[in-house]
Protein backbone atom coordinates (compact mmCIF):
# COMPACT_ATOMS: atom_id res chain seq x y z
CA UNK A 1 0.00 0.00 0.00
CA UNK A 2 1.51 3.51 -0.83
CA UNK A 3 1.81 6.23 2.05
CA UNK A 4 0.25 9.41 1.93
CA UNK A 5 2.61 12.41 1.67
CA UNK A 6 2.28 15.36 3.41
CA UNK A 7 2.81 19.16 2.14
CA UNK A 8 1.81 22.48 3.45
CA UNK A 9 0.57 25.44 1.57
CA UNK A 10 4.07 27.31 2.13
CA UNK A 11 6.27 24.64 1.50
CA UNK A 12 4.58 24.80 -2.20
CA UNK A 13 4.82 28.51 -2.50
CA UNK A 14 8.71 28.24 -1.78
CA UNK A 15 8.87 25.54 -4.29
CA UNK A 16 6.93 28.37 -6.46
CA UNK A 17 9.42 30.71 -5.79
CA UNK A 18 12.50 28.35 -6.16
CA UNK A 19 11.01 27.61 -9.68
CA UNK A 20 10.62 31.28 -10.43
CA UNK A 21 14.25 32.09 -9.64
CA UNK A 22 15.71 28.81 -11.46
CA UNK A 23 13.82 30.03 -14.42
CA UNK A 24 14.86 33.70 -14.70
CA UNK A 25 18.48 32.58 -14.25
CA UNK A 26 17.71 30.55 -17.11
CA UNK A 27 16.66 33.15 -19.01
CA UNK A 28 18.90 35.62 -18.57
CA UNK A 29 21.82 33.51 -19.54
CA UNK A 30 20.22 32.50 -22.38
CA UNK A 31 19.98 36.34 -23.21
CA UNK A 32 23.67 36.36 -22.64
CA UNK A 33 24.66 33.14 -24.52
CA UNK A 34 22.23 33.17 -27.39
CA UNK A 35 23.28 34.47 -30.86
CA UNK A 36 20.26 34.76 -32.19
CA UNK A 37 17.89 38.33 -31.81
CA UNK A 38 14.57 36.66 -31.21
CA UNK A 39 15.71 34.47 -28.78
CA UNK A 40 17.35 36.90 -26.47
CA UNK A 41 14.11 39.01 -27.35
CA UNK A 42 11.98 36.41 -26.09
CA UNK A 43 14.37 35.39 -22.66
CA UNK A 44 14.31 38.99 -22.08
CA UNK A 45 10.69 39.16 -21.51
CA UNK A 46 10.39 35.35 -20.25
CA UNK A 47 12.63 36.44 -17.50
CA UNK A 48 11.10 39.97 -16.38
CA UNK A 49 7.52 37.20 -16.46
CA UNK A 50 9.19 34.93 -14.07
CA UNK A 51 10.50 37.68 -11.85
CA UNK A 52 6.93 39.03 -11.47
CA UNK A 53 5.64 35.63 -11.07
CA UNK A 54 8.12 34.94 -8.15
CA UNK A 55 6.84 38.70 -5.90
CA UNK A 56 3.51 37.33 -6.68
CA UNK A 57 4.39 34.64 -4.93
CA UNK A 58 6.00 36.39 -2.21
CA UNK A 59 2.72 38.05 -1.51
CA UNK A 60 0.67 34.93 -1.91
CA UNK A 61 3.22 33.57 1.06
CA UNK A 62 3.21 36.40 2.82
CA UNK A 63 -1.14 36.00 3.28
CA UNK A 64 -0.72 32.42 4.29
CA UNK A 65 -1.24 32.36 8.26
CA UNK A 66 2.16 31.52 9.49
CA UNK A 67 1.25 27.81 10.52
CA UNK A 68 -0.73 25.62 8.24
CA UNK A 69 -0.64 22.07 8.74
CA UNK A 70 0.54 20.19 5.95
CA UNK A 71 -2.56 18.60 3.94
CA UNK A 72 -2.81 14.88 3.40
CA UNK A 73 -2.81 13.72 -0.33
CA UNK A 74 -4.21 10.37 -1.44
CA UNK A 75 -1.34 7.77 -2.26
CA UNK A 76 -1.33 8.45 -6.00
CA UNK A 77 -1.36 12.71 -6.41
CA UNK A 78 1.10 12.36 -3.07
CA UNK A 79 3.37 10.32 -5.48
CA UNK A 80 2.96 12.50 -8.28
CA UNK A 81 3.82 15.47 -6.87
CA UNK A 82 6.82 13.88 -5.54
CA UNK A 83 7.97 12.69 -8.83
CA UNK A 84 7.29 16.13 -10.13
CA UNK A 85 8.98 17.89 -7.66
CA UNK A 86 11.85 14.95 -7.70
CA UNK A 87 12.32 15.64 -11.78
CA UNK A 88 13.41 19.65 -11.20
CA UNK A 89 11.79 20.46 -13.86
CA UNK A 90 14.41 23.77 -14.15
CA UNK A 91 17.89 23.35 -12.38
CA UNK A 92 19.11 25.38 -9.64
CA UNK A 93 20.06 29.03 -10.32
CA UNK A 94 23.94 28.50 -10.11
CA UNK A 95 23.50 25.76 -13.06
CA UNK A 96 21.66 27.94 -15.46
CA UNK A 97 25.03 29.63 -17.07
CA UNK A 98 26.71 26.31 -17.68
CA UNK A 99 23.39 24.90 -18.92
CA UNK A 100 22.52 27.49 -21.58
CA UNK A 101 26.09 27.25 -22.13
CA UNK A 102 26.30 25.83 -26.05
CA UNK A 103 23.14 25.10 -26.75
CA UNK A 104 21.63 26.82 -30.07
CA UNK A 105 18.89 28.81 -30.40
CA UNK A 106 16.15 25.34 -30.62
CA UNK A 107 17.78 23.77 -27.89
CA UNK A 108 16.90 26.92 -25.34
CA UNK A 109 13.56 27.29 -26.66
CA UNK A 110 13.10 23.51 -26.18
CA UNK A 111 14.14 23.73 -22.69
CA UNK A 112 12.25 26.63 -21.71
CA UNK A 113 9.09 24.81 -23.44
CA UNK A 114 9.48 22.13 -21.15
CA UNK A 115 10.05 24.20 -18.26
CA UNK A 116 6.85 26.47 -18.87
CA UNK A 117 5.03 22.85 -19.09
CA UNK A 118 6.21 21.19 -16.28
CA UNK A 119 5.63 24.37 -14.45
CA UNK A 120 1.73 24.74 -15.49
CA UNK A 121 1.62 21.57 -14.05
CA UNK A 122 2.89 22.51 -10.61
CA UNK A 123 0.81 25.32 -10.73
CA UNK A 124 -2.59 23.38 -10.92
CA UNK A 125 -1.02 20.93 -8.23
CA UNK A 126 -0.63 24.10 -6.06
CA UNK A 127 -4.04 25.67 -6.98
CA UNK A 128 -5.45 23.69 -4.87
CA UNK A 129 -3.55 24.01 -1.27
CA UNK A 130 -4.33 27.83 -1.27
CA UNK A 131 -6.29 29.85 0.25
CA UNK A 132 -9.81 30.31 -1.78
CA UNK A 133 -9.08 33.93 -1.98
CA UNK A 134 -5.92 33.21 -3.40
CA UNK A 135 -6.55 30.88 -5.99
CA UNK A 136 -7.69 33.83 -8.71
CA UNK A 137 -4.17 34.73 -8.67
CA UNK A 138 -2.22 31.50 -9.12
CA UNK A 139 -4.70 30.94 -12.14
CA UNK A 140 -3.84 34.22 -13.92
CA UNK A 141 -0.46 32.85 -13.08
CA UNK A 142 -1.32 29.58 -14.93
CA UNK A 143 -2.96 32.12 -17.61
CA UNK A 144 0.75 33.57 -18.36
CA UNK A 145 2.83 30.55 -18.30
CA UNK A 146 -0.11 29.24 -20.92
CA UNK A 147 0.77 32.74 -22.79
CA UNK A 148 4.32 31.72 -22.48
CA UNK A 149 4.20 28.20 -23.86
CA UNK A 150 2.48 29.77 -27.24
CA UNK A 151 4.94 32.41 -27.68
CA UNK A 152 7.97 30.27 -27.10
CA UNK A 153 5.93 27.52 -29.96
CA UNK A 154 5.77 30.58 -32.24
CA UNK A 155 9.41 31.30 -31.98
CA UNK A 156 10.26 27.97 -32.37
CA UNK A 157 8.39 27.78 -35.65
CA UNK A 158 9.88 30.95 -36.84
CA UNK A 159 13.95 30.17 -35.91
CA UNK A 160 15.01 27.49 -38.51
CA UNK A 161 16.96 24.58 -36.86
Amino acid sequence: MAQQAMFSANQMIDIAIQTEQAGRAFYEAAVQYSDEPQVKSLCQWLGEEELAHEQTFRRLGQNLPPQIEPREWPAERAEFIDALLGSRFMPKPEQAQTLVEGMSAQDILDFALNFEKDTIVFLYEMRDMVPASDVDKVNEIIAEEKAHVSRITKAKASIKK
